[in-house]
């Protein structure tokens, strides 16, 4: 055996935090709780090698490595003299200590991704972990191909760490609902089985389709972004330096802003005389999205049904046909598509093609609103204040204006209750960041006419005299200024008030449980059982 029965739940702890998804905050508690009880009596053993010199970002990482190469020095006195062959289930259990270990020791903080720029910068600091990898294999043990490769498990190690990098910068907020969205993420980037993907799938992740789902102004293009740019790019070890740039890897199509006429030739490319106009061969987006390259359709819910075939062709086999041509061309990069439409609905009424469904449906992303990461965390408007006032006013903004335009936003919300996030906000995101754009101009914000504002009391006793929820919703519907939107969101969550039952509501509105779910608000709920 070459591990104790201690070393052995070491060891495994090490990796479930090596595997574990970093922003599944439950996991990454649990497993740190646990190793933190575990003691390997390694006191003298960790004197054996020099401390690390570089500062780690991440928490604990500098304790992980002392722990994790103490152990490793132990386990390479016990294979130069163990005779007999190691059983598969230890040699993984050794390889996986090595991978976390040179992984902190060169990949924990984020200065290695400022270095490599676009990609097209040098990177010496590959040599490093080169050396640290044959130190730590340098036993008489077969290891497999990822162990053997340094200039691959650079590239690996490199794509993890941009990864967590654009997750955080691109996606903003710390609530339930956001750290549950950055997770979600990270799996369209990386699947859960890593040592998997670091032997075989980072060649096959292109194959996989992301659907993300969402209200309008959640982010939905942000996370394609965080996705398509989170790529994997091989590393060159002679000019030690990735093989091709970073940038230019992400290609979106907004789908609803190109005209029906044009759409085809703008995925899929045209050849000469295909149509009027078309006097010389054009590629598409499609042609142009080389291998690891990301194509995301934006508002996929408008495709018309022609294009709609096309493209699950291009899903089906990874190919497609330019307009006009009989000649088949290849598709290597990654589809990811978006829309705020129901699909369900879509497909009930033959708008949508259900066997295009099925072939996106397989990496499902949902984005929350702005409402649903407020409701779980309320101190959180203030934060994402900021952020958005650190963008209107510029990378030059100093610190006290950035602090002024956001005191003043929150000042203003806060005086309008009708602005307030636990009322909705229909634009979410881009509203907000709309709201904080008009009172960096005006001092104010006002959406829509200030008659046609709904201004719920705030009361526990309503009196006789004042015009209940329904009369007001009834008063907006007369008026017209309810948008369609609105209206479904009104009238579900008064059926559910009624009936205190999805299943009933659904029963009586004669639509899917999920597309009824959907609609219903729980403050209108609230609003319409106070009478």
């Amino acid at each position: 055996m070459l591990f104790t029965e201690t070393e052995r739940v070491f060891a495994d702890a090490i990796r479930r935090l090596a595997y574990a998804n970093p922003f599944d905050e439950d996991e990454q508690a649990a497993v740190r709780h646990e190793l933190a009880g575990i003691d390997l009596g390694q006191a003298e053993a960790e004197q054996q090698r020099p401390p690390i010199d570089a500062p780690l970002e991440f928490p604990f990482a500098d304790e992980y490595v002392r722990r994790n190469e103490a152990l490793l020095l132990k386990l390479q006195s016990r294979l130069r003299v163990q005779k007999s062959e190691l059983r598969p289930d230890e040699r993984e259990r050794f390889e996986d200590l090595i991978i976390s270990t040179v992984y902190l020791r060169h990949f924990s903080s984020g200065n290695l991704i400022k270095a490599a720029g676009d990609g097209t910068e040098r990177l010496p600091q590959f040599r490093q972990l080169r050396d640290d990898m044959r130190q730590w294999t340098d036993v008489p043990l077969t290891f497999s191909e990822f162990y053997t490769r340094p200039e691959h498990t650079f590239a690996v190690f490199f794509q993890y760490r941009l990864a967590v990098s654009l997750l955080e910068g691109l996606i903003q907020g710390e609530s339930r609902p956001v750290m549950r969205l950055r997770a979600a993420i990270w799996h369209s980037i990386f699947p859960r089985e890593l040592r998997l993907y670091g032997n075989l799938l980072y060649e096959r992740m292109h194959e996989v389709t992301t659907l993300i789902l969402g209200p309008s102004g959640t982010g939905k293009e942000l996370v394609a972004t965080a996705i398509g740019l989170a790529r994997f790019v091989p590393f060159d070890p002679k000019r030690e330096r990735f093989v091709e740039p970073f940038a230019g890897a992400f290609h979106p199509i907004n789908l609803s802003a190109t005209p029906r006429d044009l759409i085809e030739s703008e995925m899929f490319g045209h050849i000469s005389g295909a149509f009027t106009g078309a006097t010389k061969d054009r590629e598409g987006w499609f042609e142009k999205c080389k291998r690891g390259h990301t194509v995301f359709l934006d508002e996929l819910g408008e495709l018309a049904a022609p294009v709609q075939v096309r493209l699950l062709r291009v899903l089906q086999n990874r190919e497609f046909y330019r307009v006009g041509d009989a000649e088949p061309r290849k598709f290597e990069g990654r589809v990811v598509a978006a829309t705020n439409r129901d699909l369900s609905e879509l497909i009930a009424a033959s708008l949508f093609r259900e066997d295009l469904y099925f072939r996106l449906c397989s990496d499902v992303i949902h984005t929350p609103t702005l409402r649903e990461q407020l409701d779980a965390s309320p101190d959180e408007l203030a934060p994402l204040v900021a952020h958005v006032a650190k963008r209107c006013l510029g990378a030059k903004a100093q610190t006290e204006f950035v602090e002024r335009l956001t005191r003043s936003t929150l000042e203003w919300i806060e005086r309008s209750p009708s602005m307030g996030h636990a009322f909705g906000w229909p634009g979410n995101f881009r509203e907000l960041e709309q709201c904080v754009r008009s009172v960096m101009v005006r001092g104010e914000y006002h959406p829509q006419p200030r008659h046609q504002i709904v201004r719920p009391s705030r009361a526990t006793d309503q009196s006789a005299s004042e015009p209940s929820h329904l009369d007001r919703v009834v008063a907006e519907f007369r008026a017209g200024s309810l948008t369609l939107d609105e209206m479904q969101v009104r009238y579900c969550s008064l059926v559910h008030a009624q009936t205190g039952n999805m299943a009933e509501t659904a029963r009586r509105l004669k639509k899917h449980r999920v597309t009824v779910q959907g609609r219903i608000e729980s403050q209108w709920v609230e609003r319409f059982q106070s009478k």
